[in-house]
């Protein structure tokens, strides 16, 4: 999704991100990358593309999102540490608060933990 303005400002890409967990795998949602172009930031575009595409994956029934991010930033929008969820990212060593997840429909996340494991491109390094 994009936000524009006369021209492209800001974008957000939400990816597909697996959790195989007791049997189970449940499909949720990676955000990455969010970006807004640096003469346009602290103007509220970025946290519209998040609450915009956030309300659009409820929509569409997803159970989770995460991000590895800001803790200053994304908790603004429900996100916490997913630690709290019983999700770890599947790149050791980050800081613990930098990994964050948002829950979107609880019945569905009932009883999953594990490892969060998003696309083979987010394992490339250009």
């Amino acid at each position: 999704m994009v936000a524009e303005d006369d021209a492209v400002v800001g974008h957000i890409l939400f990816t597909p991100v697996v959790v195989e967990s007791a049997g189970r795998r449940v499909v949720g949602m990676g955000l990455a990358p969010m970006a807004v172009l640096p003469d346009r930031q602290r103007k509220g575009i970025g946290s519209q593309l998040v609450r915009r595409g956030l309300d659009i994956l409820r929509e569409r029934g997803c159970p989770f999102v995460v991000v590895v991010g800001h803790p200053e930033y994304y908790p603004r929008f429900g996100f916490e540490p997913a630690s709290a969820h019983s999700l770890a990212s599947q790149w050791g060593g980050m800081p613990e608060a930098a990994f964050m997840a948002l829950v979107l429909d609880a019945h569905a996340m009932t009883g999953v933990s594990g490892v969060a494991t998003y696309r083979e491109e987010f394992n490339e390094v250009a």
